[in-house]
């Protein structure tokens, strides 16, 4: 049997509140404009031109890596 160290089992009554605690901070460490809705997120980004736009995203792409490492967390890529 695994020992979890941190986290709430799936299915648990408590679980989106918890959730949603978590991942509230989140708009506030990115430049991103940032809609948080249940457990998706969207992220939107302007710039004048596509380079600088690749400069912004690759920028805070890296910031929101930071975030999750440091909430434990872990992007699904499918």
């Amino acid at each position: 049997m695994a020992k979890f160290t941190c986290g709430v089992p799936q299915g648990s009554t408590l679980g989106p509140l918890l959730f949603l605690l978590n991942v509230n901070d989140l708009p506030l460490v990115l430049n991103f404009k940032t809609y948080l809705f249940a457990d998706d997120t969207i992220l939107l980004l302007s710039a004048n031109s596509m380079h600088e736009l690749t400069t912004k995203i690759n920028q805070e792409l890296g910031s929101v890596d930071n975030w999750l490492k440091s909430n434990k967390l872990s992007l699904n890529y499918s």
